[in-house]
């Protein structure tokens, strides 16, 4: 990826894709309508470093979203965390895509808010603004209560989407979206029982997961999103 100028918008949603669904696909595509921007890009990672070993290989997870984007030409790809060993940690991917984007274009991280109550387990979580906005969504279903220290850090940084758009990095904000009660969570199970899962799931990915047979032992139907 090369510099680009002032107000250039870059907006990268990582996840570990697992597998990937419409529900992502929606709110990739409603954030970069919503943000204006000119890049949207999928980040999935080699390995979260919160969850156990993905159910699937890393090299199946990327070639889903290649099928998943093929269809959807406003959206991109970013395969950055699938080169680098070991644990993908977000604070290093946002580092490399500043040093790629230059200091001028703004960029933004897009994450669900049922990461909220884990983010103090993130490397380096307060220093990811140092080089990108985070902008968070809504994810249908109930989660644990939001820790003291994120709400102080989310209060301090809070901007508009409009005051977003004046910088580089260094605020929080929301994005309200469609909400799609979809979850990869719930599509592994499904397949793993037989039940249909093609009105969630891109054709040709469902394809592929047919074709490979993926998701479908109990070994390959992990707990986590």
């Amino acid at each position: 990826m090369g510099k680009h100028g002032v107000n250039h918008r870059i907006g990268v949603m990582g996840g570990s894709f697992n597998p990937v669904h419409c529900g992502h696909l929606s709110v990739a595509r409603d954030v970069k309508a919503t943000l204006k921007l000119d890049r949207m890009a999928l980040m999935p990672a080699a390995q979260s470093p919160l969850k156990g070993v993905h159910s699937v290989s890393a090299e199946h997870r990327a070639a889903m979203l290649e099928l998943a984007v093929a269809s959807h030409p406003e959206l991109d790809l970013d395969l950055r965390e699938l080169s680098r060993k070991g644990p993908s940690y977000t604070f290093d991917s946002l580092t490399e895509l500043r040093e790629a984007l230059g200091l001028q274009a703004s960029l933004y991280f897009i994450m669900g808010d049922d990461l909220l109550p884990s983010l103090t387990r993130w490397s380096r979580w307060q220093e990811i603004l140092h080089y990108a906005h985070v902008v968070v969504v809504s994810r249908p279903g109930v989660f644990p209560a939001v820790p003291a220290t994120v709400k102080e850090w989310w209060n301090h940084h809070e901007m508009s989407l409009e005051a977003l758009h004046q910088s580089s990095c260094g605020g929080v904000s929301r994005v309200e979206c469609p909400l799609v009660n979809v979850s990869s969570t719930a599509i592994r199970a499904a397949i793993e029982l037989g039940s249909p899962v093609s009105e969630v799931i891109p054709d040709a990915v469902l394809e592929y997961i047919t074709h490979h047979n993926l998701y479908a032992v109990p070994s390959q139907a992990e707990a986590n999103p």
